[in-house]
Protein backbone atom coordinates (compact mmCIF):
# COMPACT_ATOMS: atom_id res chain seq x y z
CA UNK A 1 0.00 0.00 0.00
CA UNK A 2 1.32 3.46 -1.03
CA UNK A 3 1.05 6.34 1.34
CA UNK A 4 -0.16 10.04 0.24
CA UNK A 5 4.29 10.79 0.76
CA UNK A 6 5.36 7.97 -1.17
CA UNK A 7 3.14 8.06 -4.00
CA UNK A 8 3.26 11.66 -4.19
CA UNK A 9 6.85 12.53 -3.63
CA UNK A 10 9.20 9.73 -4.02
CA UNK A 11 11.27 11.25 -7.02
CA UNK A 12 8.88 13.53 -8.01
CA UNK A 13 11.24 16.65 -8.41
CA UNK A 14 12.92 15.45 -11.24
CA UNK A 15 9.79 14.85 -12.85
CA UNK A 16 7.97 18.52 -12.17
CA UNK A 17 10.29 20.90 -14.15
CA UNK A 18 7.79 21.99 -16.66
CA UNK A 19 7.66 21.57 -20.10
CA UNK A 20 7.05 24.49 -22.53
CA UNK A 21 4.45 22.72 -24.89
CA UNK A 22 3.42 23.99 -28.64
CA UNK A 23 -0.24 24.77 -29.52
CA UNK A 24 -0.46 21.56 -31.85
CA UNK A 25 -2.26 22.50 -35.32
CA UNK A 26 -4.19 19.32 -36.21
CA UNK A 27 -4.82 17.82 -40.60
CA UNK A 28 -8.71 16.58 -40.68
CA UNK A 29 -8.00 13.47 -41.36
CA UNK A 30 -5.75 12.92 -38.58
CA UNK A 31 -8.25 13.28 -36.06
CA UNK A 32 -11.34 11.56 -38.24
CA UNK A 33 -8.60 8.41 -38.64
CA UNK A 34 -8.50 8.34 -34.69
CA UNK A 35 -12.57 8.71 -34.36
CA UNK A 36 -12.72 5.80 -36.85
CA UNK A 37 -10.64 3.53 -34.85
CA UNK A 38 -12.23 4.56 -31.63
CA UNK A 39 -15.76 3.55 -33.19
CA UNK A 40 -13.93 0.29 -33.76
CA UNK A 41 -12.80 0.19 -30.38
CA UNK A 42 -16.17 0.86 -29.29
CA UNK A 43 -15.36 1.36 -24.88
CA UNK A 44 -13.15 3.05 -22.77
CA UNK A 45 -12.92 2.94 -19.15
CA UNK A 46 -12.26 6.57 -17.09
CA UNK A 47 -11.55 6.28 -13.04
CA UNK A 48 -12.31 9.64 -11.62
CA UNK A 49 -12.00 11.65 -8.61
CA UNK A 50 -14.58 13.71 -9.36
CA UNK A 51 -18.57 13.87 -8.39
CA UNK A 52 -20.29 11.05 -9.78
CA UNK A 53 -23.95 12.48 -9.45
CA UNK A 54 -22.58 15.13 -12.12
CA UNK A 55 -20.17 12.93 -14.32
CA UNK A 56 -21.87 9.61 -14.82
CA UNK A 57 -24.81 10.77 -16.20
CA UNK A 58 -22.76 13.07 -19.04
CA UNK A 59 -21.00 9.78 -19.67
CA UNK A 60 -24.15 7.93 -20.53
CA UNK A 61 -25.07 10.62 -22.93
CA UNK A 62 -21.46 10.77 -24.48
CA UNK A 63 -21.36 7.15 -25.23
CA UNK A 64 -25.14 7.53 -26.61
CA UNK A 65 -23.72 9.94 -28.99
CA UNK A 66 -20.27 8.62 -29.54
CA UNK A 67 -21.08 4.99 -29.80
CA UNK A 68 -17.73 4.51 -27.45
CA UNK A 69 -19.46 2.65 -24.23
CA UNK A 70 -17.87 4.44 -20.88
CA UNK A 71 -17.09 2.39 -17.92
CA UNK A 72 -17.10 5.03 -15.57
CA UNK A 73 -16.08 4.64 -11.98
CA UNK A 74 -15.45 6.84 -9.40
CA UNK A 75 -13.41 5.06 -6.60
CA UNK A 76 -12.33 8.16 -4.63
CA UNK A 77 -9.97 11.11 -4.64
CA UNK A 78 -7.39 11.64 -6.71
CA UNK A 79 -4.88 9.40 -4.11
CA UNK A 80 -7.28 6.55 -4.62
CA UNK A 81 -7.48 6.54 -8.20
CA UNK A 82 -3.62 6.66 -8.87
CA UNK A 83 -3.32 3.60 -6.45
CA UNK A 84 -5.90 1.48 -7.76
CA UNK A 85 -4.45 2.09 -11.33
CA UNK A 86 -1.17 1.56 -10.38
CA UNK A 87 -1.99 -1.83 -8.29
CA UNK A 88 -3.83 -3.26 -10.94
CA UNK A 89 -1.00 -2.47 -14.01
CA UNK A 90 1.66 -3.70 -11.14
CA UNK A 91 -0.39 -7.07 -10.64
CA UNK A 92 -0.73 -7.79 -14.69
CA UNK A 93 -4.54 -6.64 -14.84
CA UNK A 94 -6.52 -4.57 -17.40
CA UNK A 95 -6.96 -0.74 -15.41
CA UNK A 96 -8.61 2.25 -16.44
CA UNK A 97 -7.77 3.49 -19.82
CA UNK A 98 -7.86 7.89 -17.96
CA UNK A 99 -7.64 8.83 -14.73
CA UNK A 100 -9.19 11.69 -13.40
CA UNK A 101 -7.12 13.59 -10.96
CA UNK A 102 -7.72 16.28 -8.01
CA UNK A 103 -4.25 16.88 -8.04
CA UNK A 104 -1.78 17.86 -10.43
CA UNK A 105 0.60 16.34 -8.28
CA UNK A 106 -0.42 13.19 -8.80
CA UNK A 107 -0.27 13.99 -12.48
CA UNK A 108 3.29 14.86 -12.32
CA UNK A 109 4.17 11.39 -10.26
CA UNK A 110 2.34 9.72 -13.24
CA UNK A 111 4.72 11.11 -15.92
CA UNK A 112 7.66 10.36 -14.16
CA UNK A 113 6.75 6.62 -12.85
CA UNK A 114 5.64 6.54 -16.95
CA UNK A 115 2.33 6.04 -17.12
CA UNK A 116 1.48 8.27 -19.26
CA UNK A 117 -0.01 8.52 -22.80
CA UNK A 118 1.22 11.91 -25.15
CA UNK A 119 -1.96 11.77 -27.99
CA UNK A 120 -2.64 15.01 -29.42
CA UNK A 121 -6.24 16.15 -28.63
CA UNK A 122 -7.69 18.96 -30.73
CA UNK A 123 -9.35 20.53 -27.47
CA UNK A 124 -5.45 21.07 -25.61
CA UNK A 125 -5.47 24.16 -28.50
CA UNK A 126 -8.12 25.54 -26.50
CA UNK A 127 -6.64 25.60 -22.44
CA UNK A 128 -7.05 28.65 -21.30
CA UNK A 129 -4.05 30.45 -19.79
CA UNK A 130 -4.51 29.69 -16.78
CA UNK A 131 -4.70 26.08 -17.28
CA UNK A 132 -2.25 25.95 -19.90
CA UNK A 133 -0.82 22.62 -20.61
CA UNK A 134 2.74 23.11 -19.38
CA UNK A 135 3.66 19.13 -18.90
CA UNK A 136 3.84 16.15 -21.54
CA UNK A 137 1.03 14.14 -21.20
CA UNK A 138 -0.90 15.77 -18.15
CA UNK A 139 -3.83 17.50 -19.61
CA UNK A 140 -5.32 20.52 -17.14
CA UNK A 141 -9.33 20.30 -16.68
CA UNK A 142 -10.10 22.56 -14.19
CA UNK A 143 -9.36 23.70 -11.15
CA UNK A 144 -10.64 25.42 -7.95
CA UNK A 145 -10.14 28.55 -5.75
CA UNK A 146 -9.51 28.74 -2.24
CA UNK A 147 -12.53 30.95 -0.83
CA UNK A 148 -13.10 33.09 2.44
CA UNK A 149 -16.68 32.55 2.87
CA UNK A 150 -18.40 34.71 5.00
CA UNK A 151 -22.10 34.16 7.09
CA UNK A 152 -24.50 37.24 5.87
CA UNK A 153 -26.37 37.10 8.95
CA UNK A 154 -23.37 37.52 10.96
CA UNK A 155 -21.16 39.95 8.79
CA UNK A 156 -23.26 42.48 6.59
CA UNK A 157 -22.31 42.27 2.72
CA UNK A 158 -19.89 45.07 2.57
CA UNK A 159 -17.90 44.91 5.76
CA UNK A 160 -15.48 41.21 6.82
CA UNK A 161 -12.58 40.22 5.06
CA UNK A 162 -11.57 40.88 1.62
CA UNK A 163 -8.23 38.94 1.13
CA UNK A 164 -6.19 36.28 3.21
CA UNK A 165 -4.00 38.67 4.69
CA UNK A 166 -7.22 39.94 6.65
CA UNK A 167 -7.58 36.58 8.75
CA UNK A 168 -4.87 37.58 11.38
CA UNK A 169 -6.85 40.75 12.12
CA UNK A 170 -7.87 40.91 15.49
CA UNK A 171 -11.12 42.38 14.56
CA UNK A 172 -12.19 38.36 13.52
CA UNK A 173 -10.31 36.84 16.47
CA UNK A 174 -12.44 33.89 17.70
CA UNK A 175 -14.25 33.50 14.46
CA UNK A 176 -12.44 31.73 11.56
CA UNK A 177 -12.53 28.21 10.70
CA UNK A 178 -10.40 25.68 8.45
CA UNK A 179 -10.44 22.71 7.23
CA UNK A 180 -7.79 20.21 8.53
CA UNK A 181 -4.64 20.39 6.21
CA UNK A 182 -4.03 16.30 7.05
CA UNK A 183 -7.48 15.71 4.92
CA UNK A 184 -7.73 17.91 2.24
CA UNK A 185 -4.83 18.67 -0.71
CA UNK A 186 -6.38 22.07 -1.14
CA UNK A 187 -6.39 23.24 2.56
CA UNK A 188 -2.33 21.68 2.34
CA UNK A 189 -1.78 24.01 -0.66
CA UNK A 190 -3.27 26.99 0.73
CA UNK A 191 -0.99 26.86 3.67
CA UNK A 192 2.18 26.12 1.43
CA UNK A 193 1.03 29.76 -0.34
CA UNK A 194 0.52 31.49 3.13
CA UNK A 195 3.93 30.65 4.05
CA UNK A 196 5.25 31.40 0.87
CA UNK A 197 3.66 34.78 0.71
CA UNK A 198 3.96 35.42 4.46
CA UNK A 199 6.08 33.18 5.77
CA UNK A 200 5.77 30.86 9.04
CA UNK A 201 4.52 34.38 11.45
CA UNK A 202 1.60 34.28 9.57
CA UNK A 203 0.87 30.86 10.84
CA UNK A 204 1.72 31.82 14.28
CA UNK A 205 -0.51 34.84 14.05
CA UNK A 206 -3.57 32.97 12.78
CA UNK A 207 -3.05 30.87 15.93
CA UNK A 208 -2.76 34.02 18.02
CA UNK A 209 -6.21 35.06 16.74
CA UNK A 210 -7.48 32.13 17.81
CA UNK A 211 -8.77 29.98 14.34
CA UNK A 212 -10.49 26.82 14.69
CA UNK A 213 -10.12 23.63 12.50
CA UNK A 214 -12.86 21.44 11.36
CA UNK A 215 -11.94 17.64 10.13
CA UNK A 216 -13.01 18.61 7.10
CA UNK A 217 -13.38 21.58 4.54
CA UNK A 218 -17.44 20.37 4.22
CA UNK A 219 -17.90 20.65 7.83
CA UNK A 220 -16.24 23.96 8.33
CA UNK A 221 -18.27 24.99 5.08
CA UNK A 222 -21.36 23.76 7.22
CA UNK A 223 -20.91 24.89 10.38
CA UNK A 224 -21.10 28.93 8.49
CA UNK A 225 -23.88 28.26 7.07
CA UNK A 226 -25.60 26.94 10.00
CA UNK A 227 -23.84 30.67 12.01
CA UNK A 228 -21.81 28.55 14.05
CA UNK A 229 -18.79 30.77 13.25
CA UNK A 230 -19.29 33.32 10.67
CA UNK A 231 -15.92 33.18 8.34
CA UNK A 232 -14.13 29.39 7.20
CA UNK A 233 -11.75 29.26 4.20
CA UNK A 234 -12.64 26.47 1.87
CA UNK A 235 -12.40 25.52 -1.85
CA UNK A 236 -14.62 27.27 -3.84
CA UNK A 237 -16.99 24.35 -4.93
CA UNK A 238 -18.28 24.15 -1.37
CA UNK A 239 -19.56 27.90 -1.35
CA UNK A 240 -20.95 27.68 -4.32
CA UNK A 241 -23.09 24.13 -3.68
CA UNK A 242 -24.10 25.71 -0.37
CA UNK A 243 -25.38 28.55 -2.24
CA UNK A 244 -27.05 26.68 -4.43
CA UNK A 245 -29.11 25.38 -1.63
CA UNK A 246 -30.40 28.70 -0.48
CA UNK A 247 -27.34 29.37 2.29
CA UNK A 248 -27.23 32.95 4.04
CA UNK A 249 -23.31 32.95 2.56
CA UNK A 250 -21.11 34.70 0.22
CA UNK A 251 -17.43 34.02 -1.35
CA UNK A 252 -14.81 36.33 -1.22
CA UNK A 253 -12.02 35.38 -3.58
CA UNK A 254 -9.25 37.59 -2.27
CA UNK A 255 -7.74 40.09 -3.25
CA UNK A 256 -4.19 39.47 -2.36
CA UNK A 257 -4.39 36.19 -4.55
CA UNK A 258 -6.61 33.12 -4.80
CA UNK A 259 -4.71 30.31 -4.14
CA UNK A 260 -5.45 27.76 -7.26
CA UNK A 261 -5.64 24.23 -7.17
CA UNK A 262 -5.62 22.57 -10.53
CA UNK A 263 -6.76 19.08 -11.65
CA UNK A 264 -5.69 17.20 -14.56
CA UNK A 265 -6.10 13.72 -16.16
CA UNK A 266 -3.73 10.98 -17.98
CA UNK A 267 -4.19 8.56 -20.62
CA UNK A 268 -2.53 5.65 -19.48
CA UNK A 269 0.31 4.83 -22.32
CA UNK A 270 -1.22 1.21 -21.45
CA UNK A 271 -4.61 1.69 -22.59
CA UNK A 272 -6.12 -1.40 -24.31
CA UNK A 273 -8.46 1.46 -26.22
CA UNK A 274 -5.98 4.27 -26.74
CA UNK A 275 -8.31 5.84 -29.81
CA UNK A 276 -11.29 5.51 -27.59
CA UNK A 277 -9.29 7.20 -24.79
CA UNK A 278 -8.23 9.94 -26.84
CA UNK A 279 -11.22 10.61 -28.08
CA UNK A 280 -12.65 10.67 -24.41
CA UNK A 281 -10.40 12.71 -23.00
CA UNK A 282 -10.77 15.38 -25.53
CA UNK A 283 -14.65 15.71 -24.47
CA UNK A 284 -13.05 16.05 -20.82
CA UNK A 285 -11.69 19.21 -22.14
CA UNK A 286 -14.45 20.33 -24.13
CA UNK A 287 -16.79 23.36 -23.27
CA UNK A 288 -19.78 21.59 -23.45
CA UNK A 289 -18.69 19.12 -20.85
CA UNK A 290 -16.92 21.47 -18.46
CA UNK A 291 -19.99 23.88 -18.77
CA UNK A 292 -22.16 21.27 -17.00
CA UNK A 293 -19.30 20.88 -14.38
CA UNK A 294 -19.40 24.76 -13.58
CA UNK A 295 -23.44 24.88 -13.43
CA UNK A 296 -23.52 22.04 -10.91
CA UNK A 297 -20.61 21.61 -9.31
CA UNK A 298 -19.18 25.32 -9.25
CA UNK A 299 -15.78 24.06 -11.00
CA UNK A 300 -13.28 26.01 -13.37
CA UNK A 301 -13.27 24.70 -16.59
CA UNK A 302 -9.60 24.28 -18.31
CA UNK A 303 -11.44 25.10 -22.13
CA UNK A 304 -11.36 28.91 -22.36
CA UNK A 305 -14.74 28.82 -24.11
CA UNK A 306 -16.13 26.98 -20.85
CA UNK A 307 -18.26 29.73 -18.89
CA UNK A 308 -17.55 30.34 -15.00
CA UNK A 309 -19.58 29.04 -12.29
CA UNK A 310 -23.04 31.13 -12.19
CA UNK A 311 -22.21 34.58 -10.43
CA UNK A 312 -18.72 34.04 -10.25
CA UNK A 313 -15.89 35.77 -11.84
CA UNK A 314 -14.45 34.34 -15.26
CA UNK A 315 -10.60 33.07 -13.78
CA UNK A 316 -8.99 35.85 -15.98
CA UNK A 317 -10.84 38.26 -14.41
CA UNK A 318 -9.22 36.87 -10.60
CA UNK A 319 -5.89 37.66 -9.08
CA UNK A 320 -4.36 34.24 -8.40
CA UNK A 321 -1.71 32.68 -6.84
CA UNK A 322 0.30 29.35 -7.94
CA UNK A 323 2.34 27.90 -4.92
CA UNK A 324 5.50 26.13 -5.89
CA UNK A 325 4.09 22.85 -6.56
CA UNK A 326 7.70 20.72 -6.77
CA UNK A 327 8.26 21.74 -3.28
CA UNK A 328 5.30 21.27 -1.76
CA UNK A 329 4.98 17.84 -3.32
CA UNK A 330 8.83 17.55 -1.74
CA UNK A 331 7.75 18.96 1.87
CA UNK A 332 4.37 18.51 2.08
CA UNK A 333 5.18 16.24 5.67
CA UNK A 334 7.36 18.40 7.08
CA UNK A 335 4.64 21.56 6.04
CA UNK A 336 1.41 19.70 7.74
CA UNK A 337 4.27 18.71 11.01
CA UNK A 338 5.01 22.05 11.08
CA UNK A 339 1.49 23.69 10.82
CA UNK A 340 0.40 21.27 13.41
CA UNK A 341 3.31 22.45 16.08
CA UNK A 342 2.38 25.48 15.86
CA UNK A 343 -1.95 24.97 15.90
CA UNK A 344 -1.81 22.28 18.06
Amino acid sequence: MISRRTLLYRGLAAGAASLVMPRFVFAASDWDATLAKAGKEGKASYYSSGIAKTEEPLMGKFGSSSGISIDYSRPGGGEIVLRKYEQEIQGGAASADICGLSDYALGLYAREKGYTATPDLPNVAKLSKAFAMTDSGIYPTGGLAMVIVVNNNMIPKGEGPTKYSDLVNPKYKGQILFGAPENAGTSTLFVKGMVEQHGWDFVKALRANEISEMRLQAEAMQAVARGEKPICVVAQAWGFLYQLQGAPTRMVFPEDGSVLARYCLFISNKSANPDAAAVLANYLLSAEYQKALAEQNGFYGSNGDAPPPPGMPAVAELKTYSPNLAELTAKRGEIIDTWRKIMG
